[in-house]
Formats: C-alpha cells, sequence, structure tokens
C-alpha cells in the first residue's frame, strides 16, 4: 500500500503541472507530506522542485533541492541523481513572464494580481494586502453510508446561526472520543454538509498527532501547506513560526473559511492554526481530552459515545444489506454485543462479513464468541483498519506509570471502579492514582462514570489484558 501511495502522488503530481494552479496547489499538500515520509526518496523530490517551480514557487524549490542535496550527502555519502540535478536545472533555467508593476493609489504595488510586500520597520515583510485569489477545497471524502450520530450532528449545527449571519467570533470545535469511535468520520461529514456556509475554502491538515509511522505534522508545516493551499508566494512568506502565524491569521481575515485540524496531539498542537477574526469555522479531532481549547479559546467540546443499538445495527445493515441482517436479526444483535458498539470493531468485522458472502452471520457471531477476550477477531490488513493497532497509538503516548495501572485494569472484574480500589489494585496510595487515572481518561482509554469512578470498555478491557500477559504477571 506504501507503494502504490507512492505512485499515486507521483503520478498526481505529473499530472498536476499541466492541471491548473487549483489541482496543483491541492497535490502540493500531498507532495510535501509524502516527501516529509520519505525524504531520501529522489524522483519524488524531484516531482516537488518541479511543481513548485510550476507554481511560482522558484525559491520554495531551490531550497528543497538543496535540502535534499544535503541529506544525500550527509546521510548517503552520495550527490543528487540525474534526475533531481534536471530538475534543479529546470527551475534555473524557468523564466517567469510578468508585465511591469502597478502602482495603486496608496502607492501600493502589484504584480499577478498579488500585493507585494513591503518591509516593515524590522525589515520582515508586512502580510497586510495580499491578495488570495485561490479557493482551497480540501476537505477528504465523506463518507457515503453515514449513520446515527443525530444528537452530535444537532449539536454542531447549533453553533451556526440558521439565517445564515456572520457569527461575532471564530466557533472552534474539538470532537472528542476513544480510539475507533468515528471522531474524523463526523467531523468531515459535517464539514461536507456546512461548506457552503463558508464561500472562501475549506483547509483540512491531518496532524498525525498519534499515528505509528512517521512524526507529527508541525503548526509550522500544517501552516506551509495552509500558505500553498493559497498560491501564496514563497518569498512572502516570514522566517519564524509566530511571524507565520500572523501571515496566516491575516489571510483569513474577514474570509469566512472552514480549518479541519484532525488528529491533534494536545491543545498546544492546534492553537497557533487558529483563526483570530470572526466568521471562521475550526474543528479539531483528537484522542486527548483538549481542556486548553476548552478553557481558552471557548472551544465547544463534542465527545463521541459508543453507537446506540439501533444505530449499530443500521451501520450493520448499510455495510451487509438490510435483507441479510433481517434473516439473521439475533447474530446481528450478537455481533453488535461482541463489538461493543464501537463503529472501528463493527467496520472491521462487517468488512469479513461483506469479502466473504457465503459465510452467514451467525458464523461471524461464533467467531467473535470464540475469540472473547482476544481483539484478533478484530484485526486488519492495514494499521487503520486494525483495532490492535489502533489502540496502541493511544497506548504509547502514556507514561510507563500510567501504562502499568492500565494494564492492570483488566484484572478488576468490575465495570468501574473507584480510585481506592484501583489503589489498592497498583499497590499506591489514592494520591499517587488519580493524575494516572487522568491521564488514561484525557486520552480516552478509561471514562468517568461518575465523579472518582472509572470504567473501562470490553475492548480496551481486552487489550490491557494482552499486554498484561506480554509484560508478564499482573501486568507490571
Amino acid at each position: 500500500m506504501d507503494r502504490e501511495h507512492l505512485f499515486a502522488v507521483k503520478e498526481a503530481a505529473d499530472c498536476a503541472l499541466g492541471a491548473g494552479p487549483g489541482l496543483s496547489a491541492r497535490v502540493l499538500v500531498t507532495l510535501r507530506q509524502a516527501v516529509a515520509q520519505h525524504p531520501l526518496d529522489e524522483a519524488l523530490q524531484a516531482r516537488l522542485v518541479v511543481l513548485l517551480a510550476a507554481t511560482g514557487h522558484q525559491g520554495a524549490a531551490l531550497e528543497v533541492y538543496r535540502t535534499a542535496r544535503t541529506r544525500l550527502a550527509d546521510e548517503l555519502g552520495l550527490d543528487p541523481g540525474p534526475e533531481l540535478r534536471a530538475a534543479q536545472k529546470e527551475v534555473l533555467r524557468r523564466t517567469v513572464p510578468a508585465g511591469p508593476p502597478a502602482t495603486s493609489a496608496d502607492g501600493a504595488r502589484f504584480v499577478v494580481g498579488e500585493r507585494i510586500a513591503e518591509p516593515d520597520d524590522a525589515g520582515v515583510g508586512s502580510s497586510q494586502g495580499i491578495t488570495v485569489t485561490t479557493r482551497p477545497a480540501q476537505l477528504p471524502a465523506d463518507l457515503g453510508p453515514f449513520v446515527g450520530r443525530s444528537n452530535e450532528l444537532a449539536r454542531l449545527h447549533a453553533l451556526l446561526l440558521e439565517n445564515g449571519q456572520t457569527p461575532s467570533t471564530v466557533l472552534v470545535t474539538a470532537i472528542g472520543g476513544m480510539a475507533g469511535s468515528g471522531k474524523t468520520t463526523l467531523a468531515v461529514h459535517w464539514a461536507h454538509q456546512v461548506a457552503d456556509r463558508f464561500p472562501d475554502g475549506q483547509l483540512y491538515v491531518n496532524l498525525r498527532g498519534f499515528h505509528p509511522t512517521g512524526p507529527m505534522v508541525s503548526p509550522a508545516e500544517a501552516i506551509r501547506s495552509f500558505f500553498d493551499a493559497f498560491a501564496v508566494a514563497a518569498h512572502r512568506i516570514p522566517v519564524g513560526l509566530d511571524a507565520q502565524v500572523a501571515l496566516y491569521r491575516t489571510l483569513l481575515a474577514g474570509r469566512r473559511v472552514l480549518v479541519a485540524l484532525d488528529n491533534a496531539r494536545d491543545s498546544e498542537h492546534a492553537r497557533p492554526l487558529l483563526p483570530a477574526s470572526a466568521g471562521c469555522l475550526v474543528l479539531v479531532t483528537s484522542r486527548n481530552q483538549l481542556h486548553g481549547l476548552v478553557a481558552g479559546e471557548a472551544a465547544h467540546s463534542v465527545t463521541l459515545d459508543l453507537l446506540s443499538q439501533a444505530d449499530a445495527l443500521e451501520f450493520l445493515s448499510r455495510r451487509l444489506g438490510t435483507d441479510r441482517v433481517a434473516r439473521e436479526s439475533r447474530a446481528a444483535a450478537e455481533i453488535v454485543a461482541r463489538c461493543g458498539r464501537l463503529p472501528l470493531a463493527l467496520a472491521v468485522v462487517s468488512a469479513r462479513a461483506a469479502v466473504n458472502p457465503a459465510f452467514s452471520l451467525s458464523c461471524i457471531a461464533a467467531e467473535l464468541r470464540a475469540s472473547e477476550g482476544s481483539l484478533d477477531a478484530f484485526a486488519g490488513e492495514v494499521p487503520l483498519a486494525d483495532v490492535r493497532s489502533v489502540f496502541s497509538w493511544s497506548y504509547d503516548a502514556l507514561t510507563p506509570d500510567a501504562a502499568r495501572l492500565f494494564r492492570l485494569l483488566s484484572l478488576h472484574p468490575g465495570p468501574d471502579s473507584s480510585i481506592a480500589a484501583l489503589a489498592s489494585l497498583a499497590g499506591r496510595e489514592p494520591s499517587q492514582v488519580r493524575p494516572l487515572m487522568a491521564e488514561l481518561a484525557g486520552v480516552h482509554l478509561v471514562s468517568e462514570t461518575q465523579p472518582g469512578r472509572f470504567g473501562c470498555h470490553e475492548l480496551l478491557r481486552a487489550y490491557g489484558a494482552e499486554l498484561g500477559q506480554a509484560h508478564g504477571s499482573g501486568g507490571s
């Protein structure tokens, strides 16, 4: 899949060269992300150099070449190959036609529809006056068979004024929930529903705050991708994150733009990417409880629970067909129960049933019954479709003491437990256990059912038990 993805990115870059600025800007975002993950792929680097130059970013193109050349020399002891050298030569040969600068009544100079930033007193180009001529549309495709979440959608819709007036403040919504609960699916679905309310475009970035491979996308990298989406010339982008944030917020001032920040690590990961002017909507998804955004930015918090029984059955019907589910209603209900009404688990199991239409739902339910206490029945062929893998991204973010306590939770027989019981289980004082439970609740590995009492989803409990066995007796 990784090889196919790289092939598709390279092919998209080749197609974008003759497809106009709109597509080029969208492809640039994906191309930059691919280059960050595969910095030694010279064919990928060469395409980024050529596409940057073709979209008027000659300075950035040459900087990409210089960075790639340095990395190849430092890590492999090699010079750039012929494809990358040819890309650099094409940039150096390229000429950009431009008429003489026009001067407006206030003395500002304009070239090709963009106002040139004049140096301020500090010698840094001012961000005032840049004219944006592109309308980004970066939202991922909406999932067709979207099911349920009517209450959450109603709460989200209530945030927007029904008469279409511009909100008086930036609307920030933090969507949280345990791994596999469908945070991104809900955010993208609702964003498509309200996209027409934001005529100046939609920005999207996967911040990779919890991801098994590759680094997080930093705020600086995300903002640079947004500048590419708005076709801001590289020489207009200031140095330093603070100055780039100021330019980004200036670009969005007076505009109605929807900004989707997916998979943020925490509040500080997302905060630099928040617009500052009224009329914009920001959707932030995270496995972490974004207390900082709620407290400091008055973000509206939406925490996803499990699907209701009716919605979970509807989920299966949409994936497998109404007739098939109706014929084996008891087996379908057992599948829902064995999956704990978790959307990701339901998706994995329904995929197995869908690719094996000769399997009865009773057989699928029997498989789940036989594997009770294990996550083997919820394994997928890629990490994003593997329940154990998806859970691990939250677990890997824990401190060692919190990780040990999570493993021990599987030994507790009840549906929830008090701080005192957990302290006894861990052999610690309650004062030592409280911050650890707050850490676990923060990434939704446990839920605080009422003040001082904590519960754990049955699939997470099974995951903790597996980890406990791997770490030896008692999960320690």
